[in-house]
């Protein structure tokens, strides 16, 4: 059992109430009567394809339905209106998985919707009989077919990628991480500009465990609205009364620096304010700008129409009331998973306990601790406690304030993990080892599973990774992923709002973001324009006996700082790069990762990093020693990178940063 596991049990067992949280199915709450992304997609290829006008959900005329001679009202996937007074087309799409095709099961065995094969089988040859007698010719489309048209096909397949996702909401088509990226890639103060100015590295106390404790979090099960409706949002007010999950259409403004809502693009999370252009834009390229931006380059480089800018999105509430806000615009809503029941205090008991565990843990904070003046001390430690208890409703012993890094680490892990094991995957790969031909042979030919490469760890002992099929897949009994997305959604709109207070400061400039923190340019002395302390939620400020003279970031997740210790004046360098090692011999130092930045978009070769690592196999039960090499270059490519070396997201076209530095 993990840690992340045990936490869950201890939560359900001792804090989670009768009928508070719903299982949510891992592929949404949508049923066989939806239609698939695949299935409009291929409607609208069939389309292209053949010139014809195909009336379906998407189409103006909306779905076509037909009262047949038993008076049941059909809907059909695609409908083809006759031009020459002979037979409608209908084109039914059905899915292997629900309507029971032969690839996937034997004639009676259970299909998706709850009945056999043969009897699907049946009710679609009297669908097609109905629907002769109206008049209207059936040609039935199988799922596996348009997979195998599409892997045969190259124009097919670059055509489906091409469209937008208007199929049915999946929820973890929302689940996005922490929004990590530079700003500007470097900035150096040393001479006699580090006199007037610093740069700040501050970042959110216990950023998830705040979120917990403060976030509103849905009740139950939510009802499911399927509207594939024109809108006109503009302002939060435009959602009322819904709240919960949206899949929309929405297209931002072209003149936000701060963009909100992200987009899963060649892999990677990108804030951006064009679609079309992070689309195009070449991915694992290090390209800067020959000029520096302005509004008219803005437009030179972003030529798109709204249409083109825009991208469908799957979103919370909490998160696109915050874009709306900011000018963001919905023009269409396809599903919403509305939640009429919200609590604050869903998860706050639990967060309220690890919090407690981890501050006593911690030890007395050095603010509170005054060695020479015990009745000082003493008053500054009952302010704390009768703090923690009227702020947060956490109470504290005092006799229990130790410092202990093994519970505290514990406690700190136990409110970190908690909230991510709800939206735990529910087709983790698992592996089959068998030394008996009837089960490998079953696991082999099961149409429901994808398999992996099959190995032979002994003579007469086979080991078979392998998965269900996404159709398949059942949530576990601990599943809802409406937990992690508030929370890391309530998360990014906690960082944003710190964001946006540095960017309106004068004077100041946003250097880096990582998931709760910030690095910004200030001048000497400024109070920071948000609330600083060592509280739940407050930003507490990183390398405070450091003034950090010089910082260079080549994109995510790796960055290089010159620092000064503010009384002795002694100079620190570090290197953070993920996915490389810290060694002493390193080639990759302060000095060479600043060359390289300063190459940035220029012809380099990359640094060259060798370590010997040890690499355990579970399938050859041994364990050896080998040499691993990585080679690193900055990379910046969820947005553009001006001649000035700051970084602007794909599509914006406001004004231009302001660098106080050049206004000296």
């Amino acid at each position: 059992m993990t840690i992340a596991s045990a936490c869950i049990r201890h939560f359900c067992i001792n804090y989670l109430k009768k009928a508070q949280m719903g299982i949510i199915p891992d592929n949404g709450y949508h049923k066989d009567t939806n239609q698939s992304a695949i299935a409009l997609k291929y409607l609208r290829w069939l389309s292209h394809k053949t010139d014809l006008q195909i009336q379906h959900r998407e189409s103006p005329e909306g779905e076509k339905r037909v009262r047949v001679s038993d008076r049941s009202l059909l809907r059909l996937d695609g409908y083809i209106k006759s031009t020459h007074g002979g037979w409608d087309q209908a084109i039914e799409f059905l899915g292997c998985a629900w309507h029971g095709h032969e690839c996937l099961y034997r004639p009676h065995e259970i299909c998706l919707n709850g009945k056999t094969s043969l009897y699907n089988k049946d009710k679609l040859e009297e669908r097609i009989r109905l629907l002769k007698e109206a008049g209207i010719w059936t040609i039935p489309v199988w799922e596996c077919e348009v997979v195998k048209d599409l892997e045969e096909c190259p124009e097919m397949s670059q055509f489906f990628d091409k469209l937008p996702d208007i199929g049915p909401l999946y929820p973890r088509d929302a689940f996005h991480g922490g929004r990590t990226g530079p700003l500007s890639l470097k900035c150096d103060l040393e001479g006699t500009l580090e006199k007037a100015y610093e740069i700040s590295c501050f970042d959110v106390v216990s950023l998830y465990p705040a979120v917990n404790f403060y976030a509103f979090y849905p009740i139950g099960h939510p009802k499911v609205l399927e509207l594939n409706k024109n809108v006109n949002w503009t302002k939060p007010e435009d959602l009322h009364p819904f709240k919960g999950l949206f899949k929309i259409f929405i297209i931002p403004p072209d003149d936000l620096y701060l963009p909100v809502i992200p987009e899963n693009i060649h892999g990677k999370l990108i804030f951006h304010l064009c679609r079309s252009c992070a689309v195009e834009a070449s991915p694992g390229l290090a390209i800067r700008a020959n000029r520096k931006y302005n509004k008219e380059i803005g437009h030179e480089w972003c030529p798109h129409k709204d249409d083109e800018r825009g991208f469908v999105s799957t979103t919370c509430s909490v998160e696109l009331e915050l874009a709306l806000k900011k000018g963001y615009r919905v023009t269409k809503v396809y599903s919403i998973y509305h939640w009429e029941q919200w609590s604050d205090t869903l998860l706050r008991p639990y967060v309220q306990d690890m919090m407690c565990l981890k501050i006593e843990a911690s030890g007395w904070p050095s603010s509170v601790l005054v060695p020479g003046n015990p009745e000082i001390e003493d008053q500054r430690k009952k302010e704390f406690i009768e703090r923690n208890q009227r702020e947060y409703g956490i109470h504290l012993d005092p006799t229990r304030i130790e410092r202990n890094e093994g519970m505290r680490y514990l406690a700190k892990t136990c409110n970190n993990s908690m909230w991510g094991r709800w939206a735990l995957r529910c087709n983790l790969s698992k592996d089959c080892i068998t030394s008996s031909p009837v089960e490998l042979h079953t696991i082999l030919n099961d149409p429901k599973l994808e398999l992996g490469a099959v190995e032979m760890l002994a003579p007469n002992l086979f080991s078979v990774p392998y998965k269900q099929r996404r159709e398949f897949v059942r949530p576990h009994d601990k599943y809802n992923i409406a937990v992690a997305l508030i929370t890391t959604a309530t998360a990014r709109i906690m960082l944003y709002d710190y964001m946006e207070r540095i960017v309106k400061e004068k004077d100041c400039k946003l250097l880096y973001t990582d998931t709760d923190s910030c690095f910004y340019l200030h001048r000497c002395g400024q109070t920071p324009p948000f609330r600083v302390g060592e509280m739940l939620g407050m930003m507490d400020r990183e390398y405070g006996e450091w003034n950090i003279i010089a910082f260079y970031t080549g994109g995510c997740k790796q960055y290089a700082m010159k620092m000064k210790h503010r009384i002795s004046g002694e100079i620190k360098f570090i290197v953070k790069c993920r996915g490389c090692w810290d060694k002493v011999d390193s080639p990759l130092d302060f000095n060479q990762f600043k060359k390289m930045v300063e190459a940035y978009g220029e012809e380099q070769k990359p640094v060259i990093l060798e370590r010997i690592h040890f690499q355990p196999s579970w399938r050859r039960g041994e364990v050896t020693s080998r040499s691993q090499k990585r080679r690193y270059a900055p990379i910046y490519d969820k947005g553009i990178v001006d001649d000035n070396f700051d970084c602007y997201p794909y599509g914006y076209r406001g004004e231009p940063l302001i660098d106080p530095i050049y206004l000296e």
